[in-house]
């Protein structure tokens, strides 16, 4: 599969690749490169705020809570592989 970088560093990701990763919108992928070998690693997050929306019927979950909630997935997603 081939995708092309447009002028301003934007590609798309094929579709093959996005249905096989599950890839949806608001997800996040992680890069990782190898100058030496000329790879890229690509790791995709899933949207922790899809992830929370409608879990918790909470009047005191405020959007901070929820950033902070996220912001912990996120770090404990990319020490995964460390």
């Amino acid at each position: 599969m081939i995708s092309k970088v447009s002028k301003k560093g934007l590609t798309n990701i094929p579709t093959k690749v996005r249905k096989a990763l599950n890839i949806e919108e608001g997800d996040l992928l992680i890069w990782e490169v190898n100058r030496e070998q000329s790879i890229a690693i690509i790791r995709v997050v899933k949207n922790p705020l899809k992830y929370l929306r409608g879990k918790y019927n909470d009047p005191e979950l405020t959007y901070d809570k929820v950033e902070e909630i996220s912001e912990f997935l996120l770090m404990r997603e990319l020490h995964a592989s460390d």
